[in-house]
């Protein structure tokens, strides 16, 4: 059956990408976490979602601008007091439970990015930490995605495809990029997936996931239409989707 990602550690539920978050999703039987990373000014790999500060921090500017020692003073809004995290301190909260890290390498400021490295550095980390085997890498970027899994295929990676791009070039112009890049799996926003591109998707044998599904409604569809995982800010709603369709309620 489909499986359950807890995006950005269940944002509609805990504060996004926080202690709190990653600590809550960890006790859910969800098969995967999903958070962002991206690169401070001093090399560290830090979590959070967007490139700049402003929204989620008590900081300003962009997170990249900054070194770890400055961010590392900043509150996360919504959590009492907490700091965001490196992904090193992530994957430690994760490391003794089941659950597989689904890790969105961002961009920087206008979608520009990271300069050439950056990708690969997020990888090696997650070597180095001794759970690449359990690692999901995904980007909205496709060369991000190429070069993060070019000396560690192979391995597990989605291209996550973005409605307009998908509108201009059509399911079968993002199949076949995928498959040039030897992408083997795409995520389609929830509302730009129907019957029809499932089936297209996994006749070229490539798997299929969902993103932006946070209701009830929604939730439904992807479980019915049987993609292989989606990621939610609303763990609680899918795990108690999928308990219903397993009892056959």
């Amino acid at each position: 059956m489909t499986d359950i990602a807890s995006h950005r550690g269940g944002a509609l539920l805990w504060p996004e990408n926080s202690r709190i978050s990653f600590e809550q999703t960890a006790k859910l039987p969800v098969e995967q976490v999903e958070f962002d990373v991206h690169p401070t000014r001093d090399g560290r790999l830090v979590v959070i979602h967007d490139d700049t500060l402003d929204r989620t921090t008590d900081g300003s500017g962009p997170v990249s601008a900054r070194r770890w020692d400055e961010l590392n003073r900043l509150v996360l809004k919504g959590t009492g007091g907490q700091r965001m995290l490196l992904l090193d301190e992530v994957i430690d909260i994760f490391r003794h439970t089941g659950i597989v890290l689904r890790i969105e390498i961002k961009a920087g400021p206008d979608r520009v990015p990271y300069p050439a490295g950056h990708a690969a550095g997020v990888v090696a980390a997650l070597k180095h930490a001794g759970v690449l085997d359990r690692s999901v890498i995904t980007s909205f970027q496709l060369g991000t995605v190429v070069e993060a899994v070019a000396e560690s295929r192979p391995m597990r990676h989605v291209w996550l495809v973005l409605p307009q791009v998908q509108v201009d070039v059509g399911i079968d112009g993002v199949i076949a990029a995928a498959k040039a890049q030897k992408v083997p799996m795409l995520g389609l926003r929830t509302n730009m997936l129907d019957a029809g591109n499932v089936a297209a998707v996994r006749a070229a044998g490539l798997g299929i996931g969902g993103w932006a599904c946070n209701d009830a409604a929604g939730i439904a569809k992807l479980f019915d239409l049987g993609v292989d995982v989606f990621t939610t800010d609303r763990p609680d709603l899918a795990l108690a989707r999928r308990n219903a369709l397993r009892s056959g309620a």
